[in-house]
């Protein structure tokens, strides 16, 4: 079984992404496979609700009375939004540090009236704008509660570092796990897809004290962990508690869903070309061909399923859409 997300122009299929996902019950016994359950992925920036654990056990948050919102930012993959930027301010100064601090390199905000206001204002976009700048700023806060020097924070050997491998080591149930860099020059897992679902399986049944806080604070302040037209984001508002969803970049995702019998599912999903409107397409296929949400909720979600392509005059020529196919022997 394999997942298809199509580009049609028109009525005619102009190109595909293959999609393979990963679903998991209580047990970690798959409930359902797209692909190969052991295929192993860079889980990017899927990892940072498990690093915000590593800050809430660090005492970060006692020591600097750092809110939900700014737990929620260290989640985060953020559109780089004003209210989102204030929030990582708000961290530095709360730990004594400044954007220079951050090593996470500049990109404009992906929210685009957001980097035209920079425009217009004559300003240019900091790292404050990353779409990963409150993970790094909950970094500096973990180097900052612990007393170590915050120099070189980033390099895996640093105690920062350290601690959050142990926890990716712990949820993932995985002893050796490759380690690579990413984009934002922080250290990268290499896990297997079941490994990434068993992870957000424990995260969405709360599976200890500091998962089931990050759970609560992410549905808490779903706005922070995206942002506008962000999928993980309407995703949380729709589901109204019952479920989380974080986008790891280059077609990673892991979602949990509390369903309506009292089941925990956890869900990791790659597309394989790393096409971001194809992870969200596929991410809605999974959750319909598993009827783990209802239709009111598919129909809130549906921009992300049948994605509309727009002309440059804002007139629809296409869609992305996404079907489960079943492989015939033989």
């Amino acid at each position: 079984m394999i997942l298809v997300s199509k580009l049609c122009r028109g009525d005619i299929i102009e190109y595909f992404h293959i999609g393979y996902a990963v679903a998991i019950d209580e047990k970690g016994e798959l409930l359902f496979s797209a692909g190969e359950p052991e295929y192993p992925v860079f889980i990017r920036s899927a990892a940072n609700p498990f690093i915000a654990v590593a800050l809430l056990e660090s005492g970060a948050v006692e020591k600097y009375k750092l809110n939900d919102e700014e737990i929620a930012i260290i989640c985060a993959s953020h559109n780089g939004e004003a209210f989102q930027t204030e929030v990582v301010n708000s961290i530095l100064k709360k730990i004594g540090l400044t954007i220079e601090d951050l090593s996470c390199g500049i990109h404009p905000p992906f929210d685009r009236p957001s980097y035209e206001q920079l425009i217009l204002q004559g300003r240019r976009a900091t790292a404050v704008h990353n779409n990963c700048s409150g993970k790094h700023a909950g970094m500096l806060a973990i180097s900052r509660a612990l007393g170590v020097a915050p120099d070189n924070y980033i390099d895996i050997e640093h105690p920062v570092q350290q601690r959050i491998y142990e926890k990716i080591k712990f949820y993932s149930e995985k002893d050796r796990i490759p380690i690579e860099v990413d984009n934002c020059n922080a250290p990268t897992f290499f896990l297997p897809l079941y490994n990434l679902a068993l992870m957000y399986r424990k995260l969405v049944m709360g599976a200890d004290d500091y998962l089931q806080r990050i759970f609560h604070i992410m549905n808490l302040h779903p706005k922070h962990v995206g942002g506008k037209g962000r999928f993980d984001t309407d995703f949380m508002i729709a589901l109204g508690g019952k479920g989380l969803s974080k986008i790891g970049s280059e077609g990673v995702r892991g979602i949990g869903i509390r369903t309506d019998s009292g089941k925990y599912i956890g869900i990791a999903i790659k597309v394989l070309s790393g096409s971001w409107k194809a992870t969200d397409s596929v991410s809605i296929a999974v959750l319909k061909h598993l009827r783990l949400v209802d239709e009111e909720i598919l129909a809130k979600l549906d921009k992300y399923y049948h994605t509309p392509l727009k002309s440059y005059s804002d007139k629809d020529i296409g869609r992305f859409e996404t079907e489960v196919v079943v492989e015939e022997a033989g």
